[in-house]
């Protein structure tokens, strides 16, 4: 007897798979989702508890459907049931931001869908025959409730589920039939080279028992080990195997979203059969004009739910690649938007490779992969070292009262109930700025949540909502709209608000803004992390591991590992020159500097780059090293450089040019930079690395105490001078030196946290006065 495949889908996956229809559209009136719904599901839960006596919230339910030799295990939370004297009430909650009386029973038939679903469960586990489906609406602004009530009988009611079950199992018959195929060619797979690199194999294996045993991995793994392939293969080996059903591969930037691809194309040529999609941001893969995403300005918006699954159906028939490229192949084909194509080919894939924030940041997080089903993902998260900078924008929100000002501007005398509110939260703002006056500083920052401003905030997107719908076209219409979504984004934070917050208020001359500030991101973080399969983090600078383990989130059960560099020692020659590089002190040192600059790069000639500790040095240094050696042979990073730019710049590094480019630590040339061989042979680095010197660097410092200014300053430094550093050697045949100008690399503490396989020297230079 053939045993029976068994699925699990929850029940929103399901409803919204089948019954979408119509055009993207993401002018106003389709924007209103509501950023803090589980919130407002909280508030009207917690009434009804209140009013009824038998009540139960987030019900757990779930249901088998049996066809063929396939088991689809369905499940969901009902948001309420009321038992109100033997009468069974299933109550679906959605939150809005819309007046209520703009809704009616029929509003959006999708909302039904999920209320009929549980009512079905409901029935069949309880025997009954009919039951009452209560759709309640919630304004998050005002807590006004609209309930619709419909009463279905049993029959009605399995009439719509099976319907739906019916055409969701086509497809998903569909991807069983690759699975089967797809697990017969892990098996066969072979690891794509010959051999495995010094410390390769262990990383690979390492990666492989932290998923076996669900756990995280922190790894610094240099350069040259093959961090992408050596975490890739064992995942996908690990899915194979039934460990997990999607690998997720996050990066910070492009360049590390093609390496992966390129990973993968090379277990594609060993027969690997396995679904892949880019996550390529929208305004990077829009074919329209400009991006639009409405049926009347985007021929790739529209009817784009009513013909998605038919295209989804035919993709996945036949195609395992869905990178960029092919993404923009297909929507031109089948006339739809790319990015929403890539989005809902991430269901299906086994593999996604995406930005840090598709994950993490709760405004664009990608719900389907990691709330409904994050328990079955493997995330790989590359360039981890650039997590905890990003997280921290993720959970912060900045409010200026310019904003507010320009939108009072705007609606003056023209919507008097919007000014109204406007003008109240411009005059709170007002109100909290005196706490500076009070003062007489600039700045200052608490752990104080201002709630009456929150409160009018709220408000404001109540009130806007009518404006916004009917006001298009209308001038400063978009000026309101983004002072709509930032007075969204501000209350979103302001839910996350804890211990690991603090409120920045901030004045100068021609400007206030109030901050919300998340100074440790750990917390919001593991919530992610910790609900995985299985998570690897990795990196070549992941230096030192505790740093990173406290503020992405791991524990003391999770694992780490170092590895040292697969290159041989003999390759890297590393100096130190110990001058005086402190900010006091940096611009008397500026002749001294160029002339051991000079001197190192005519000891070997070629190219090298020299990074310095800001914009503002790097044009003094470099104004004065052409004032004394001349300008050939020299290049020089401009401040907000474009592509095309940053790709000359890089171009001019052939071998044998003898170039030397000036440029910044920590800018986009010291990191994600591949220049082999003697396309540069040297790197000099001027300083620690330090951050610049600001209020949040201050209260991230004040926070962590003891640790507080190696947490702020030395760790995230010493990080942008590895990478920098790491531009030198990036083959096993590459040889090359390194400078380290600055007198606190002599210190115990730098010389604890510098590479291990660093050899470093003392440099030899001699000052004639």
């Amino acid at each position: 007897m053939k045993e029976k495949l068994l699925f699990r889908e929850s029940v929103r996956g399901i409803v919204e798979y089948v019954l979408k229809t119509g055009s993207l559209d993401d002018r106003f009136v389709s924007r209103g989702r509501a950023v803090d719904g589980t919130i407002a599901h909280g508030k009207l839960q917690k009434d009804n508890e209140l009013i009824y006596e038998n009540y139960e919230k987030e019900v757990r339910m779930k249901h088998e459907f049996h066809k063929d030799d396939i088991i689809l295990l369905v499940d969901g939370r009902a948001d309420g049931i009321i038992n109100e004297n033997g009468n069974i009430i299933i109550e679906e909650i959605k939150s809005t931001y819309m007046d209520l009386s703009y809704l009616y029973e029929d509003y959006n038939l999708l909302h039904w869908a999920q209320g009929k679903f549980y009512g079905y469960i409901y029935c069949i586990d309880n025997n009954i025959e009919n039951i009452t489906i209560r759709l309640s609406y919630f304004n998050i602004n005002t807590d006004q409730v609209r309930s619709f009530d419909h009463v279905y009988s049993l029959k009605e009611l399995e009439d719509f589920v099976h319907d739906l079950i019916n055409k969701y199992l086509e497809i998903l018959t569909l991807k069983e039939s690759f699975k089967a195929e797809r697990d017969k060619s892990i098996k066969e797979l072979q690891f794509p080279f010959k051999s495995y690199r010094k410390g390769q194999r262990e990383l690979a294996v390492s990666c492989y028992s932290s998923i076996r045993k669900k756990g995280i991995l922190f790894a610094q793994a240099p350069t040259g080990i093959g961090k992408t392939i050596s975490t890739i293969f064992p995942a996908i080996k690990a899915i194979g195997e039934g460990m997990g059903e999607k690998i997720v591969y996050l990066t910070a930037k492009t360049i590390t979203r093609t390496v992966a691809e390129e990973a993968y194309i090379k277990l594609f040529k060993n027969n690997l059969k396995f679904k892949v999609v880019t996550i390529t941001a929208k305004e990077k893969i829009c074919l329209n004009n400009e991006v639009k995403c409405n049926p009347d300005d985007c021929v790739y918006a529209k009817d784009y739910f009513t013909k998605i699954n038919d295209v989804i159906n035919s993709l996945i028939k036949s195609n395992n690649i869905f990178f960029r490229e092919e993404i923009i192949e297909y929507a031109n084909k089948y006339k739809v938007c790319p990015f929403e194509l890539s989005l809902d080919l991430s269901n299906w894939c086994d593999g996604v490779i995406c930005d840090y924030n598709y994950a993490f940041d709760p405004r664009v997080k990608l719900k389907r992969i990691f709330e409904d089903r994050n328990e079955e993902n493997i995330l790989l998260i590359d360039e981890a070292h650039n997590l905890v900078n990003r997280a921290r924008e993720m959970y912060s929100c900045t409010l200026q009262k310019s904003k507010v000002m320009g939108v009072n501007k705007i609606i003056k005398g023209k919507v008097p109930k919007l000014y109204k509110i406007s003008n109240s939260i411009n005059k709170e703002m007002i109100h909290i700025r005196r706490e500076l006056e009070e003062i007489n500083k600039k700045f200052k920052y608490h752990n104080e949540e201002y709630k009456e401003l929150i409160k009018l905030l709220r408000a404001f997107i109540n009130e806007a909502d009518n404006y916004l719908v009917k006001s298009k076209g209308t001038e400063g219409y978009e000026e309101v709209l983004e002072f709509y979504y930032e007075a969204r984004n501000f209350i979103s934070a302001s839910e996350l608000y804890d211990k690991e917050y603090t409120t920045i208020l901030k004045s100068d001359k021609s400007e206030f803004s109030i901050k919300i500030f998340c100074i440790n991101p750990a917390k919001n973080l593991r919530k992610v992390i910790k609900n995985t399969y299985s998570s690897i983090i990795f990196s070549a600078t992941l230096s030192p591991i505790k740093y990173y383990v406290d503020l992405i989130g791991g524990d003391e059960e999770s694992f780490k590992l170092r590895f040292d560099s697969p290159f041989n020692r003999e390759n890297l020659s590393t100096y130190v020159y110990p001058l005086d590089m402190r900010y006091v002190n940096r611009e008397k040192n500026i002749d001294i500097l160029c002339n051991i600059i000079y001197k190192f790069i005519n000891e070997k000639k070629g190219n090298y780059m020299v990074f310095l500790p800001s914009f503002e040095y790097l044009y003094k240094v470099y104004s004065r090293y052409i004032d004394i050696y001349g300008e050939e042979g020299t290049l020089i990073q401009e401040e907000n450089l474009s592509e095309i730019k940053k790709e000359e710049f890089l171009k001019a590094f052939n071998e044998d040019a003898n170039i030397i480019g000036f440029t910044v630590v920590g800018g986009m040339f010291s990191e994600g930079v591949d220049l082999p061989g003697d396309k540069l042979i040297g790197a000099i680095i001027v300083g620690v690395g330090f951050p610049m010197v600001s209020i949040e660097n201050n209260i991230i410092s004040e926070y962590f105490k003891e640790n507080g200014f190696d947490y702020s300053y030395t760790y995230p430094g010493i990080n942008k001078v590895l990478q920098s550093a790491g531009r030198v050697i990036r083959t096993e045949n590459d040889k090359g030196r390194v400078l380290l100008i600055d007198r606190r690399y002599k210190s115990p503490k730098y010389k604890f946290i510098l590479p291990k396989e660093w050899e470093v020297e003392e440099y030899k230079f001699s000052c004639k006065k």
